[in-house]
C-alpha cells in the first residue's frame, strides 16, 4: 500500500511538472515578442545639435510616408510649428471629434528604432508618447496614445509612470527596432475630459523630424528663452503634409485646421 501510493505521489507530480511546462511554453508563446536593436546608429542631442556615432545610410529619396492614422476618420488637423496651449509645438495632430468613442488605430509610418518614451498622467488617465529615429535621420513622434498594443505595452511598462502632467522620457535601452506599419496604439486621447467635445477629448499627436539639417525657421533669442526645448525638436522639425502621397497631402490641407492657431505654421507653406 505504502509503494502504490509513492507511485500515485510521483505520478501526480510528474503530472503537475508537465502542466507548469506547458503553460510556461504557452505563455511565452502568446507573449509579446520585440526586437531589441543592438545594432542601431545612435543620434544623440548634445544640448545644441544632433550628432550620430556613425556615417548614417542615405534615406530614400523622395521619402513618402503613410498617414500613421485612417484619414477618413479625421475631423480636423493641428498644424505642426505654432503656439498652443501656451507653449511652441513643432508637431501637429490629427483630431477625431466624429468618433464615438477613442477607439482610434495608430501605426508606424516608417522603419525606426524606439529610442526614448514616456507614460505620465494628464487629467488623470495616462498618456504615451513614444519617439522614433530611422538610421538615416529621420524621426517621429506619436504622442497622447491613451491604449497601446500588447508589444508596446510590454516596453512601455518598464519605464517610469510620470507625475500628473510631468512628460518626461526615458531612454530605451537597448533601441527597440519598429517596422513601418505597426500597430502601436487601440486608443488615443481622454476619455474623460468636461468641456471636450461630448466630454472627451480624441486626438493623437504626430511630429516628424530630419535630424540631418536644421529647417531655417528663425528663433530669437528671447523665444528660445521662452521655449527652452527649440534647438532639439523646433529646428529640426518639418511640415509632415509634404512628405505624404499626393492623395494624402490633398486630403490633410482640405481637412478643417483645429487649434487657436488655425493654418498659421512655420513649416507649412
Amino acid at each position: 500500500m505504502h509503494k502504490r501510493n509513492l507511485i500515485l505521489l510521483v505520478i501526480t507530480i510528474f503530472l503537475i511538472i508537465v502542466g507548469v511546462v506547458f503553460f510556461l511554453l504557452k505563455n511565452k508563446e502568446n507573449a509579446p515578442r520585440f526586437i531589441s536593436n543592438k545594432n542601431a546608429l545612435i543620434w544623440t542631442f548634445n544640448g545644441e545639435s544632433w550628432q550620430v556615432n556613425a556615417t548614417p545610410p542615405s534615406c530614400p529619396n523622395p521619402l513618402i510616408l503613410p498617414a500613421p492614422v485612417d484619414l477618413t476618420l479625421v475631423s480636423g488637423i493641428l498644424y505642426p510649428g505654432q503656439e498652443r496651449g501656451g507653449d511652441y509645438k513643432p508637431h501637429g495632430g490629427f483630431r477625431f471629434d466624429n468618433n464615438s468613442s477613442n477607439e482610434v488605430n495608430v501605426y508606424t509610418p516608417m522603419d525606426g528604432n524606439l529610442f526614448k518614451a514616456a507614460r505620465h498622467l494628464e487629467y488623470g488617465e495616462v498618456q504615451y508618447s513614444l519617439y522614433f529615429i530611422n538610421d538615416c535621420g529621420i524621426m517621429y513622434k506619436l504622442d497622447h496614445i491613451l491604449e497601446l498594443t500588447p508589444k508596446f505595452e510590454a516596453i512601455l511598462n518598464n519605464i517610469p509612470m510620470g507625475a500628473e502632467g510631468d512628460s518626461r522620457t526615458t531612454e530605451i535601452q537597448p533601441q527597440v527596432f519598429v517596422a513601418k506599419g505597426e500597430h502601436i496604439a487601440t486608443k488615443i486621447g481622454f476619455e474623460n475630459f468636461p468641456g471636450g467635445y461630448k466630454d472627451r477629448n480624441i486626438f493623437v499627436d504626430f511630429g516628424l523630424y530630419d535630424l540631418r539639417k536644421i529647417n531655417g525657421v528663425y528663433y530669437d533669442d528671447a523665444f528660445r528663452a521662452k521655449h527652452p526645448n527649440i534647438n532639439e525638436y523646433g529646428t529640426y522639425a518639418v511640415c509632415w503634409f509634404d512628405y505624404f502621397s499626393n492623395e494624402d497631402k490633398a486630403i490633410v490641407r482640405n481637412l478643417p485646421a483645429d487649434g487657436k492657431g488655425g493654418k498659421t505654421s512655420d513649416y507649412c507653406k
